[in-house]
């Protein structure tokens, strides 16, 4: 917040710097006037000068931003560049129709304008040039700035991401995780070995998976379902009708969404070590899409016997997801339901992420 309000402030000063050096020019080029003149026709010509051009510049700068966040980059930048040739000329016409009746009726200065053409296209052009002038600067200036905004973002994501990476890789290979599915495994070696074939192929996977993908800051969500699978038969060789997860996600957007890597598997963990389920009162998983957004929801059944958690890895996850997509991730508790929204993530808007 005081970074932001620092930025503004430091723009407001920069803006008014130099639109007041513009007006020493402009004011250089009216023989009818003294820069160093200190009367009230000179006064009110700076007031107005300077106001004027702030006024536009803001109000430009606004609406630039909106074209900005057009969809279609390319109508963006034919939008932003004749939006902004309109108001060079509109704004430069109009500053000089104000200056000049503004000159004659208040000053009683009508004989300086007599030869002067209404159009006055010297001082029009001057000013739809300085305007332009402005407007190519801003579009630089921004894209530097934000430029450089977008690498400290990264940097502190990659930084994030690295702990990320630590608490994933934890959650998946820590020792009770494999304990627990070794366990599983000799259980089921020496009385379906087709099975165990198979317990010991997806364990594979999935520790491959995590190794290999979270050196990634996105995956395709169709990898991401394909590791689900293979983690939730671990979990269901495990815990049998004990846990139900349920994939309703239209396939129009697992076939274009982008998630970071083992998203969904931390909160289907998190379901499974926070609530209490049994074969006849199992766990219900639900994942589906809904309004731009993923929704992965599972019935709150909370156990009592949970030890102390940091909430790191979904504090890591809402964070991730803030800056991939500019929106949060939404959290929503019941008493009968725990529901988190986590924003689509388009593959196209997301390439550019995995470097």
């Amino acid at each position: 917040m005081l970074t932001m309000k620092r930025n503004k402030i430091h723009t407001f000063l920069f803006r008014i710097a130099f639109v007041f050096t513009a007006h020493i020019l402009i004011k250089a080029g009216d023989f009818t006037l003294d820069i160093f003149e200190i009367s009230i026709r000179s006064m009110s010509f700076s007031s107005y000068f300077i106001s004027y051009w702030l006024f536009i510049w803001y109000i430009s700068a606004y609406i630039n931003t909106k074209i900005k966040n057009y969809k279609n980059k390319h109508v963006s930048s034919y939008l932003l560049f004749s939006f902004n040739f309109a108001i060079s000329v509109m704004a430069a016409l109009f500053a000089n129709y104000l200056y000049r009746m503004g000159d004659v009726h208040l000053f009683n200065n009508t004989d300086a304008w007599k030869n002067i053409s209404i159009i006055n296209p010297e001082l029009s052009i001057s000013l739809m040039v300085m305007y332009l002038m402005v407007f190519f600067f801003d579009i630089y200036f921004i894209s530097v700035v934000n430029s450089k905004e977008d690498q400290i973002q990264l940097e502190k994501l990659k930084q994030e991401n690295t702990l990320a990476k630590y608490l994933n890789l934890k959650s998946q290979v820590e020792p009770h995780f494999l304990f627990n599915s070794l366990s599983v495994l000799s259980s089921i070696i020496h009385t379906n070995t087709d099975l165990a074939s198979e317990f010991l192929l997806r364990l594979s996977k999935i520790l491959r998976y995590v190794i290999e993908r979270n050196e990634q800051l996105t995956v395709p969500l169709k990898d991401e379902i394909k590791f689900i699978n293979d983690y939730f038969f671990l979990i269901k060789t495990r815990f049998e009708k004990g846990i139900i997860i349920e994939n309703n996600i239209e396939e129009n957007i697992i076939k274009s969404t982008n998630i970071p890597p083992v998203s969904l598997q931390l909160l289907v963990e998190n379901a499974i070590k926070h609530n209490k389920f049994t074969d006849t009162t199992p766990l219900h998983i639900q994942l589906y899409n809904n309004n731009n957004y993923l929704i992965v929801k599972n019935n709150l059944d909370e156990r009592n016997d949970v030890t102390y958690s940091t909430k790191q890895g979904l504090d890591n996850l809402t964070k991730r997801f803030s800056f991939l997509s500019g929106k949060p991730v939404k959290i929503e508790m019941t008493e009968t339901e725990f529901i988190i929204h986590l924003p689509i993530l388009l593959n196209q808007s997301n390439e550019s992420f995995n470097i």
